[in-house]
């Protein structure tokens, strides 16, 4: 059967946010969407296995939001890496003390890394009585980058997709 025969009714993935050996480290997200479902991971207190899956018809989704935020605990390590070098190169420091150069040049470089780069992708689905939300890690920007696309161009598809406009120091100051 091809595809254009096949029942408009069939269940299609459409974007896997986190994967099942991760799904114990990511507690209380979204684990992945389909055309029929949202599969969401539940943490569960006290349990031989620390979560469970509850899966949400995609029917009762009213809206799905998505933004790009920094991240901000990164962003100030990094801050706090780049001040400690340039404190430690600008303090008195004795005669034939060895310094490692190289070590400060890494630092330095790692430190600037993370106050400039870390992105995440963010959505929240607005369930009828319920938010369900799932951010990327960090340093999963770019690896996330085609699930997200893909869910943005089904969600729009759909007309359930309000962009959020990119918050300042990972805060959403608009509340509604």
């Amino acid at each position: 059967m091809s595809k254009q025969e096949q029942p408009a009714t069939q269940e299609e993935h459409i974007a896997t946010f986190v994967h099942p050996d991760e799904y114990a480290r990511n507690p209380n997200q979204v684990a992945c969407v389909t055309t029929r479902k949202i599969v969401f991971v539940k943490r569960k207190e006290l349990a031989m296995k620390p979560f469970e899956l509850v899966e949400f018809p995609l029917d009762q989704c009213s809206r799905i939001t998505y933004e790009t935020r920094h991240a901000f605990l990164p962003m100030v390590l990094g801050a706090f890496l780049v001040l400690l070098v340039g404190f430690i190169l600008s303090s008195d420091i004795p005669a034939g003390t060895r310094v490692p150069v190289g070590a400060f040049a890494i630092v330095l470089m790692f430190g600037g890394g993370l106050v400039f780069s870390p992105k995440r992708h963010r959505f929240t689905f607005i369930m009828n009585n319920r938010k369900l939300k799932w951010q990327s890690k960090a340093g999963d920007y770019k690896y996330k980058t085609g699930s997200t696309q893909k869910l943005i161009a089904f969600a729009k598809e759909k007309g359930l997709l309000s962009e959020l406009p990119p918050s300042n120091g990972g805060e959403n100051t608009s509340r509604r």
